[in-house]
């Protein structure tokens, strides 16, 4: 079968169409990682907007005065960051699931296995393996640039700009050539990050092109529900309504806020759960389409 960009775009709508109920899944889903996530948070939350708003009333901050901002949001970085991941390779896997084996439907496709560990293991991966190049090509153009203000050395500039952009275009020629590595993972149930160099070689750019309209999709879905969760926040008292509960206990937090937090958690994780299948199916239809007339590892 050849492998078609502009079919495969629409497999995350196809998905849902096919079984309704997955996305009533997946948002339930989302619904209890974000409570989770509220329970875990909430009181850091409250503490990080306070601490911006005073620092913007006070006048010109100090370097100084951003450290306890800097250090709530690490606070809060390092609770959210591995629930998210864990969160994230549930839903993967569960996307990938429901492109690749249509028949596994118990439960909108969600498990807690040996195929969301490889997918955690391959996404940390990718992660780490970005992180660094990413790290070492933007300081070598920051050295560049930094080399040209000292020596006021106008072609220097020059030079930080094409390594920038040199840097990331390779950077997103990576992101293609590895963009099947979660699809081949779960289609195939074992780790596999570089065999996604070898399905898709000479596909690069109608992936780059299914990847950008698949982006689109998910903004025009996100923007559709932003439209719906903007009006229901300002009736339930919006998310500043929380800067009066500095301190609370998270009993009295929920109980005086649980409107909005209820309206928040429900709309996002529909809208969440409807962006994953938009942004993650195609490339699993696309690795399907690819390996339809070749042979697969068991």
């Amino acid at each position: 079968m050849a492998f078609s960009a502009t079919d495969a775009v629409f497999e995350g709508f196809r998905v849902v169409r096919r079984r309704p109920m997955t996305l009533v899944w997946w948002s339930l889903f989302y619904m209890v990682v974000m409570a989770l996530v509220m329970a875990a948070i909430g009181g850091s939350l409250i503490r990080l907007v306070n601490a911006a708003e005073a620092l913007e009333a006070a006048g010109t901050p100090s370097p100084e005065d951003f450290m306890p901002i800097f250090q709530l949001y690490m606070s809060v970085f390092a609770v959210v960051l591995p629930i998210s991941l864990a969160a994230g390779a549930v839903v993967y896997a569960a996307v990938s699931r429901a492109v690749l084996r249509p028949e596994e439907s118990r439960f909108g496709y969600l498990r807690f296995g040996m195929d969301e560990v490889r997918v955690l293991v391959v996404t940390v991966a990718l992660g780490l393996m970005f992180m660094a190049l990413g790290g070492v090509t933007f300081t070598l153009v920051g050295i560049v640039g930094g080399l040209a203000a000292s020596l006021e050395a106008p072609w220097l500039w020059l030079v930080a700009v094409l390594l920038g952009l040199a840097a990331l275009g390779g950077l997103i020629w990576l992101g293609v050539r590895l963009c099947l590595a979660v699809p081949i993972t779960v289609g195939e149930r074992r780790i596999a990050i570089l065999d996604s160099f070898r399905l898709t070689r000479g596909r690069f750019w109608p992936l780059l092109g299914m990847a950008i309209l698949a982006g689109v999709l998910s903004l025009v879905v996100g923007l559709l529900g932003s439209l719906v969760l903007t009006p229901l926040q300002f009736l339930t008292g919006g998310m500043t309504g929380l800067q009066d509960l500095e301190g609370a206990a998270l009993a009295e937090i929920l109980q005086t806020a649980w409107p909005m937090i209820l309206v928040w958690i429900v709309t996002n994780a529909i809208v969440s759960a409807l962006q994953v299948a938009v942004v993650y199916a195609p490339f699993s239809a696309a690795y399907r389409s690819i390996t339809a007339d070749g042979p697969r590892a068991a």
